[in-house]
């Protein structure tokens, strides 16, 4: 099915925080390019000049490794895509011509599961969330709906991976947080910028309260 605006103005990608990814506001700029053009093209408003598959296709964004940024597998794709409808609406071309190709892009090797944990006296009976888990949660990002802030988010996710590392380390007076807190924790929203998709961190966030109070309960015995 042709792209619209609606697809574009939706689209939403997760994020990384420990890897590299591309810088938000690059690609949402390149979005909102988009956007306008697929307006335009479809009888609306032309506010600029039409972007072309061409200008996407050569379109470069920073790269993030410390702070958030977008999954570049899940923006490649999407994009591949957008170039494809505009080269079919005549704004270019779908596949560049003459030089040889790129190399397709990697696929990301899905990780294989984790294998159990052994259980000893000090941990509970029921293998759950780890503190690598933690490290490595991602939410997807939402752009005109209200969000969770990404900054106070992560920074909560760190408390909650040291606290699991201190829990399996055997050290639970060194821990950070407690179930409760982890269930009294608010965080501001956003609107008019990226976010947290609310839904998405709140079950987590479940979870890692449910995995807390299973260690608390041990300590109690």
């Amino acid at each position: 099915m042709p792209l619209t605006p609606a697809d574009i103005r939706d689209k939403k990608f997760h994020t990384v925080r420990l890897r590299p990814g591309y810088n938000e506001d690059d690609v949402d700029a390149l979005l909102d390019r988009i956007e306008a053009t697929l307006i335009a093209l479809d009888g609306g408003p032309r506010n600029g000049e039409l972007l072309t598959a061409d200008a996407v296709r050569e379109a470069r964004f920073r790269t993030t490794r410390f702070s958030p940024g977008y999954r570049e597998d899940e923006v490649d794709a999407f994009l591949d895509r957008v170039i494809a409808e505009l080269a079919g609406r005549g704004l270019g071309r779908a596949a560049p011509s003459g030089p040889p190709p790129l190399p397709p892009r990697p696929v990301p090797t899905p990780e294989p599961a984790p294998a159990p944990r052994a259980t000893t006296a000090s941990e509970p009976a029921v293998p759950g969330m780890s503190a690598e888990a933690v490290r490595n949660k991602q939410f997807t990002i939402t752009r005109l709906t209200t969000g969770y802030n990404e900054d106070e988010v992560d920074d909560f996710l760190d408390h909650a991976e040291f606290t699991l590392t201190m829990l399996t380390g055997g050290r639970p007076d060194r821990a950070t947080l407690t179930a409760r807190d982890v269930e009294r924790v608010q965080f501001a929203t956003t609107r008019a910028r990226p976010g947290y998709d609310p839904e998405q961190v709140d079950l987590f966030l479940d979870a890692l309260a449910e995995e807390l109070r299973r260690y608390e309960g041990e300590s109690e015995q």
